[in-house]
């Protein structure tokens, strides 16, 4: 069986990213208002506001750069999520755009790649905010902290991936009711906002299991410039997760618009 990737036509998948990017600067301003507001108020409410209540240093750091790292992952990643979900769905489902763009020569691989490749762009556009907020606050403390970014953007593949599968797979927009359940429950024990190492034992294995948590840990780990032995394992597992994701992201929207 080949590999779907195998498949992509880089200038067909440029052609649809290049699409979705002047539908985007179309209404640039009104999406530029979440990430430039939603995350200075979480810097203030937990970084400050719960920060004032956690007593000593959280993993060896302060808690507002902990947590700094939480809010800039759980915000980024959430991006990336939102664009291969409900904004996939309405452009393969409503808006039959997907059926316009696969009149013509681009394959199904080339659009789901654009798809990713777009959704990873929206993130980094987000990423670049958050981390002037961060910054700001002094949640980064490390020269590190200039390739924060980069873990973040392989989770962004990751969950871009995985979440246009699932979307390959709805036939109904509630369904994302479940989606968007699971992925803010497991959100919570990724280590956003506490360390994955106070969980009971059982739970920690679940935890470090999901990618997004390794990506969490990297952004942490270069935002404060604190890294430790376990960070390349955790490098490897997000990418070959990341990549994974993306393969299957690539047969199933064929399977559902070709197939």
């Amino acid at each position: 069986m080949s590999l779907a990737a195998t498949q992509i036509n880089l200038n067909d998948a440029l052609a649809v990213w290049r699409r979705d990017i002047e539908v985007h600067l179309r209404l640039w301003k009104m999406n530029l208002i979440a990430p430039a507001i939603e995350p200075v108020f979480s810097v203030l409410a937990f970084g400050w506001g719960l920060g004032a209540l956690v007593a000593g240093k959280v993993s060896g750091i302060s808690y507002l750069s902990f947590v700094g790292a939480g809010i800039l992952g759980l915000t980024v990643l959430m991006r990336a999520m939102f664009e291969t979900t409900y904004a996939a769905y309405f452009r393969m489902v409503y808006q039959s755009t997907y059926d316009a763009i696969l009149a013509t020569p681009v394959e199904a691989e080339s659009l789901a790649f654009a798809e990713i490749l777009w959704a990873i762009t929206h993130a980094a556009f987000d990423t670049l905010i958050i981390m002037i907020v961060l910054a700001v606050f002094g949640a980064a403390t490390s020269w590190w902290a200039i390739l924060a970014p980069v873990p973040l953007l392989v989770g962004s593949i990751f969950i871009a991936g995985f979440s246009l599968a699932v979307t390959a797979h709805v036939h109904d927009i509630d369904a994302f009711n479940i989606y968007m359940a699971a992925f803010f429950t497991v959100m919570l024990i990724c280590g956003c906002w506490f360390p994955v190492e106070v969980l009971p034992a059982w739970l920690q294995v679940v935890a470090w299991a999901i990618p997004l948590t390794e990506s969490i840990d990297l952004t942490r780990a270069f935002l404060t410039g604190r890294f430790l032995s376990r960070h390349v394992y955790e490098a490897a597992y997000l990418v070959v997760f990341a990549i994974g994701a993306c393969e299957w992201a690539m047969k199933s929207l064929r399977r559902r618009m070709v197939s």
